[in-house]
């Protein structure tokens, strides 16, 4: 492991990251210690009361892109920032914590063993706030600015409607970064964040494979894809479906007829598509994966869709299978 380096650099002018010129108003300086990511970096961010199942899946989702060689950036807040961070320690991969605070106040200070870490593994600690600047809340504003703009896309895990992890969000279509949503179900408060982002636009997601192959059409080529992890005992962390992207899943023998399949293909998008979803259902197709077969769709594009209709009361999703509700 690197020797751990506390100095402090101050980056400015030339020394900037042209990533941050992408701002509407840039910080004219960035304090760092340790090393800036050289390769791709994803910022991963969520609530700070996150239920137990995503603190786990942000952890191993991190662990997954780090293992790739990607760096996982984060807040630093306690929660799933935290989890994403230690998510990157746990395989010895690289991390970047960007604070919302001078870099001699760590924020939360119970955290300022851990970005010693972060640094020591070879990672960094950056903020665009000098020394002695205590964390207040219109500087979290800035550093998730900051954090989307030295980003190549963002992965919000889970999040309340009120909720930083939402104002990364905001940066990102702002910035045209892509924003990947682990879809949440409606009747958990800490997800409905994660629903609303959907509606605005971000892509669902359920595997690490989905961003690498994100990063692999736009450059970064010599990222290895990983293969489907063994299955975990049922009191372990739930482990992510890392072999196909959710739009790669082998679809279930549908339960109609073809004539019924020819007439429900090419499904448009929006309301038309969500109304062919409702047919597909009546016409028999019980799980996502058939229906997406049905309609020549991706099981992502089928998910969220079953979402909104399950906001909507129109239909029901029970142990895999969606049935309507009547």
């Amino acid at each position: 492991m690197p020797a751990h380096n506390t100095e402090t650099v101050t980056l400015e002018g030339a020394a900037l990251p042209p990533a941050l010129r992408e701002l509407p108003d840039p910080p004219a300086r960035l304090f760092a210690r340790g090393v800036l990511p050289r390769g791709p970096c994803v910022a991963v961010v969520g609530t700070r009361d996150p239920t137990p199942e995503a603190a786990a899946y942000a952890r191993r989702f991190a662990g997954e892109l780090a293992c790739a060689g990607v760096t996982v950036a984060s807040g630093g807040a306690v929660g799933i920032d935290a989890a994403a961070h230690e998510g990157a320690l746990d395989v010895g991969g690289l991390s970047m914590v960007v604070a919302p605070s001078g870099l001699d106040h760590p924020y939360p200070e119970e955290h300022a063993e851990l970005f010693a870490r972060v640094v020591a593994a070879g990672g960094a600690h950056v903020s665009p706030f000098g020394a002695g600047v205590l964390a207040r809340r219109q500087q979290f504003f800035l550093r998730n600015a900051v954090l989307v703009a030295l980003s190549q896309a963002l992965v919000v895990v889970e999040a309340p409607w009120r909720s930083g992890a939402r104002n990364a969000a905001k940066w990102a279509r702002q910035l045209g970064r892509p924003c990947f949503v682990v879809p949440a179900v409606p009747w958990n408060p800490r997800g409905v964040g994660c629903i609303l982002e959907l509606e605005l636009g971000a892509h669902p997601i359920a595997s690490v494979v989905t961003v690498l192959r994100w990063l692999k059409e736009r450059g970064w080529h010599g990222l290895p894809l990983p293969s489907r992890s063994a299955a975990e005992p049922p009191d372990s962390a739930p482990a992510l479906a890392l072999a196909e992207p959710l739009e790669q899943a082998e679809p279930l023998e549908p339960t109609h007829t073809p004539t019924e399949s020819r007439e429900l293909r090419a499904a448009p998008a929006g309301a038309g598509r969500e109304r062919a979803i409702l047919e597909a259902i009546d016409a028999g197709a019980r799980h996502p994966a058939e229906i997406a077969h049905v309609l020549s769709l991706s099981v992502g594009e089928v998910s969220h869709a079953v979402l909104l209709l399950t906001l909507q009361g129109l239909v029901r999703s029970d142990s895999g299978q969606v049935t309507r509700v009547r």
